[in-house]
């Protein structure tokens, strides 16, 4: 299945966002003197897995919001039961996959686990300046 345009677009966004908000957290550590590989790597893998995350979760969306009828209550609860249980699967893997960098490559665990809390800055900062140009366009 191809993704919307509307996924890459969204997809794009908060790949851009979380890139800056990680060069920032990076560059703390730098500021701090206590940038290291095991620093860097973890901020890699952390984008990586937040980037994918998010992804996978608007392909999900668009592939249920494809296949439903939003008038028929059923499949709106099977849709909501599918959600949840992708989300629980994608837990689970980042988890195992953050545990795995963690364990094996060494990574900063702070380093790999913030990045998984940007995207959700990302989208609370574009929905302020959304509401900001809507607001400033009503006056």
């Amino acid at each position: 299945m191809k993704p919307q345009k509307a996924v890459v677009q969204e997809t794009r966004r908060i790949a851009v966002g979380t890139a800056i908000l990680c060069a920032v957290m990076l560059l703390v550590f730098l500021v701090i003197g206590r940038m290291t590989w095991p620093v860097a790597l973890g901020a890699l893998i952390g984008y990586g897995l937040a980037v994918g995350n998010f992804f996978v979760m608007a392909m999900d969306v668009q592939r249920l919001m494809e296949n439903i009828d939003p008038n028929e209550e059923s499949a709106v609860k099977t849709a909501k039961a599918k959600m949840r249980l992708s989300y629980n699967r994608r837990m689970i893997v980042m988890i195992l996959l953050l545990a795995a960098a963690i364990l094996w490559l060494k990574v900063r665990w702070i380093t790999a686990m913030l990045p998984l809390a940007f995207p959700r800055v990302v989208i609370k900062a574009w929905q302020l300046v959304q509401n900001r140009k809507t607001k400033g366009s009503e006056a």
